[in-house]
């Protein structure tokens, strides 16, 4: 396969092992310090909370409500990163200094990003 394909937020395992918790997803993870790993996630996590919240922004509000409402009614949680203790909010850093959301909603429980991925 190239490229990359990498998964955030929760998931359920591997279809051997079923367990519900948070991906661990940066490959060389034990080259890294928590603190850079920390800082990795959170990345993600802004970027795809902007992407949620820009789609959910764009939608009709019928499409977005009932996809809203189907996430609530599942139980899903919302996607997070090991080490954060918050429920909504995020910063993006950007070259002119960071941008600070600190009541915006995160994405959903699960996400991928993808570079020049083929399988």
């Amino acid at each position: 396969h190239g490229g990359e394909l990498v998964q955030f937020g929760w998931n359920a395992g591997p279809r051997h092992a079923r367990v519900f918790g948070l991906v661990n997803n940066l490959t060389n993870k034990k080259k890294l310090s928590m603190t850079t790993r920390q800082q990795k996630d959170s990345h993600a996590l802004g970027i795809l909370a902007l992407s949620w919240n820009l789609l959910i922004a764009s939608l009709p509000a019928e499409v977005s409500t009932s996809c809203i409402e189907a996430i609530g009614e599942a139980g899903l949680p919302a996607m997070t990163v090991k080490g954060n203790d918050l429920d909504f909010g995020y910063t993006l850093d950007l070259p002119g200094g960071p941008l600070c959301f600190s009541t915006a909603e995160w994405a959903p429980s699960e996400a991928y990003m993808s570079q020049n991925y083929e399988s």
